[in-house]
């Protein structure tokens, strides 16, 4: 079994190493391996409240019940305060020649994690992005074509939705929701750049049968996926789109 692992994984980075030859490829576990960035991991610091800006507002609400008492709530938004599903989540999935299921996760140093335990900290996601943050009237599956293409350099050959409607993020904090969705990539040969903002270490290529122990792994390590990551891989199990 090692031995078959270990040479699947030799040809997805073969296949890799042709389409992308200045690839810095680092091998792990599980037959998994990843495409370094060159990413030059910053320092983070408070430097003052912002209430306002392009990407996300705070509103504050209230309450009263029959008795006349009132309740106050703060809520971050991603929008004006009548939006909603303003999130878009990618789960990629590659098939090898061997007919053998992949996916791909970035590694993340996001400045919060980053701020609070140090530059070695790391979280695992599928690529994400907002709705409308370049282009005005963007619907949720423009948004996954072009966040898939910028955040990986992958093209989709087929993309499928896995909601019918937007999931909340975290309601009691925020008004963002996430529309999910699962994208079959079949030519390995990069359509643009991956961008990295900053913040993608690293794209990791995991076998799909292999992403639990992977996961549990990683995490026993301190590197987590996030909860949008994991909302998406309990929908693909529980659309019974893929097993792992």
């Amino acid at each position: 079994m090692i031995i078959i692992e270990n040479f699947r994984q030799n040809s997805m980075i073969k296949n890799i190493s042709q389409n992308m030859p200045q690839a810095n490829i680092e091998k792990g576990l599980y037959g998994s391996f990843a495409i370094k960035s060159d990413i030059d991991v910053r320092d983070w610091r408070y430097v003052g409240k912002t209430d306002f800006d392009k990407f996300i507002k705070r509103y504050e609400i209230e309450s009263e019940d029959i008795n006349g008492k009132k309740s106050k709530w703060t809520l971050a938004s991603r929008g004006d305060e009548n939006k909603s599903g303003n999130v878009t989540m990618i789960v990629p999935l590659i098939k090898d020649k061997f007919g053998s299921l992949w996916t791909l996760l970035q590694e993340e140093a996001r400045p919060i994690d980053l701020f609070r335990n140090g530059k070695e900290s790391s979280l695992f996601a599928f690529p994400a992005g907002l709705i409308g943050d370049e282009l005005e009237n963007e619907t949720a599956l423009d948004s996954a074509i072009r966040e898939l293409t910028e955040e990986t350099g992958f093209v989709a050959d087929k993309i499928i939705p896995l909601n019918s409607r937007p999931i909340p993020t975290s309601p009691g904090l925020t008004d963002e929701s996430t529309n999910y969705y699962l994208a079959y990539i079949k030519c390995l040969t990069p359509k643009a750049k991956a961008l990295t903002d900053g913040i993608t270490k690293a794209w990791w290529f995991v076998p799909l049968k292999n992403l639990n122990k992977w996961l549990e792994k990683t995490e026993a390590v301190g590197k987590v996926a996030n909860g949008q990551t994991m909302t998406a891989l309990a929908l693909l199990k529980q659309k019974n789109k893929i097993r792992f």
